[in-house]
């Protein structure tokens, strides 16, 4: 704490002794004001950048111009019962640093970053209760990326100074994307024609097993029909009174051979 205390100190007694800057205490719109002003006239602006100048005791902004002392260095905005209101920094009329608003019963409302007059880094809103109200990032004082409002329940993505509900796809993830949808289609064209040619196959085999039995079935009844043949002639031979002819064994060889 002394050496915060001390720091403090010589950084006041380095203002007051400055030439370059003076400070300046005002009551403005029904706050009080403690601010410091650069007395070196600005020559050049930024055409997209808005600048904070005072001016018979009165801070104005404008763009790209200034009409008196630009603000320059630490700024304090408090309510008329001293109570924070608004802090933060500036650097030749343009905001930078971290700049943090109060409610009035001191609970934090806004918290964002400011780098060379434009909004870029984290945001958060607050209610007068302190529960956040809202969450997002900036970038060259434009929202960036999923802002999340939980009042609303609602998630933005931001980008380009659009909005979307879901974070667009990269040029590299569509070319992705795409080369998937090409290989599962060629992978669904694939299991097609597979399906194809197994009920093909599966006909194929139910013909070729028809056959089978057809073939069969032919020749069980050519078989019954020969045998039916044979006990006719053997019962004409029979009654003719021709025995019945022997098979030895060098007949069935020769008939084999």
């Amino acid at each position: 704490m002394k050496r915060i205390a001390s720091l403090t100190i010589c950084v006041c007694l380095c203002f007051a002794f400055s030439t370059d800057i003076q400070r300046k205490v005002i009551r403005y719109n029904g706050f009080d004001i403690e601010c410091y002003v650069a007395l070196k006239r600005q020559s050049s602006f930024n055409k997209s950048k808005i600048y904070y100048w005072f001016k018979s005791g009165e801070i104005h902004n404008s763009v790209s111009a200034s009409g008196g002392l630009v603000l320059h260095k630490q700024y304090s905005k408090y309510y008329r019962g001293k109570q924070l209101a608004e802090q933060g920094g500036f650097s030749y009329g343009l905001k930078v640093g971290q700049w943090r608003s109060w409610y009035r019963n001191g609970q934090l409302k806004n918290h964002e970053q400011w780098v060379d007059g434009y909004k870029s880094g984290p945001f958060k809103a607050y209610d007068s209760l302190g529960n956040l109200v809202k969450k997002g990032n900036y970038r060259n004082n434009l929202k960036s990326g999923y802002w999340i409002d939980y009042v609303k329940k609602d998630t933005i993505y931001h980008k380009h100074n659009f909005e979307f509900e879901e974070r667009p796809k990269t040029l590299v993830e569509r070319w992705l994307r795409k080369r998937d949808s090409l290989e599962k289609i060629q992978i669904k064209a694939d299991r097609l024609i597979n399906r194809k040619n197994d009920s093909i196959k599966r006909v194929k085999l139910k013909l070729e097993r028809r056959t089978e039995r057809r073939n069969d079935s032919i020749k069980r009844v050519q078989a019954k029909i020969k045998r039916k043949h044979q006990k006719r002639l053997d019962s004409i031979n029979k009654i003719n009174g021709k025995p019945k002819q022997k098979k030895n064994v060098f007949n069935k060889l020769f008939k084999k051979s």
